[in-house]
């Protein structure tokens, strides 16, 4: 039996307000760091590996924390947020001024913004991602510092949520999930169990 743990947590709060940022590359608030921080001091977990979006939002809080507790860092690129096309950068409130959201709540698996990247994108490939990880990592605890769009994907696929409950998880700045992965030989076939331990360190 070989069990491996993957926290997932989402940056701080980053600069440019509340617009659709998706990969548009804002800096962390000094808020932003400081909401990364506490919350990390508040885990008092010992990881093996740290896993990080390439924006600068979870890159520079990655990096901090990497170089402080002398932990190797990878850049994963299928990490990135969703790409919201030309919504990107744009006031959230402007947008719903101009045309209809809707479908970004009531249908969000089949979800693409005008000229963006489809939802179902997103979520494949971030589970090229997670499952790269497992066979990189397997047996030791990791850290995932992404995006609260790329947590609900996972979420919704390793959970089985149905569609309408993806925008149901609350996961405000600096949220954490963990994960428990159990990889195990049962009458001669690899079997794989897999448990949310944890949301914002609060066992379940």
């Amino acid at each position: 039996m070989i069990t491996t743990y993957i926290d997932l947590i989402r940056h701080g709060e980053p600069e440019g307000g509340r617009v659709f940022r998706g990969q548009t590359d804002h800096p962390l608030t000094e808020r932003g760091i400081e909401q990364f921080k506490q919350r990390i001091q508040g885990l008092d977990l010992h990881w093996q590996h740290i896993i990080t979006s390439p924006l600068l939002r979870c890159r520079t809080s990655a990096e901090l924390l990497a170089t402080e507790r002398n932990i190797p860092l990878q850049i994963e690129p299928n990490l990135t947020e969703i790409h919201f096309g030309q919504w990107e950068n744009q006031h959230v409130d402007k947008i719903m001024a101009e045309q209809s959201i809707s479908a970004m709540w009531q249908d969000p698996m089949h979800f693409c913004a005008p000229q963006g990247e489809p939802t179902q994108a997103l979520q494949q490939r971030t589970l090229l991602a997670w499952q790269q990880a497992l066979i990189n990592y397997q047996g030791q605890r990791i850290l995932m510092v992404t995006h609260g769009g790329v947590m609900r994907m996972l979420a919704q696929h390793l959970l089985e949520l149905t569609p309408s409950a993806i925008n149901k998880l609350s996961l405000p700045y600096a949220a954490v999930m963990s994960f428990k992965v159990i990889d195990v030989e049962y009458e001669g076939q690899p079997q794989q169990w897999l448990s949310l331990e944890s949301m914002d360190g609060t066992e379940l």
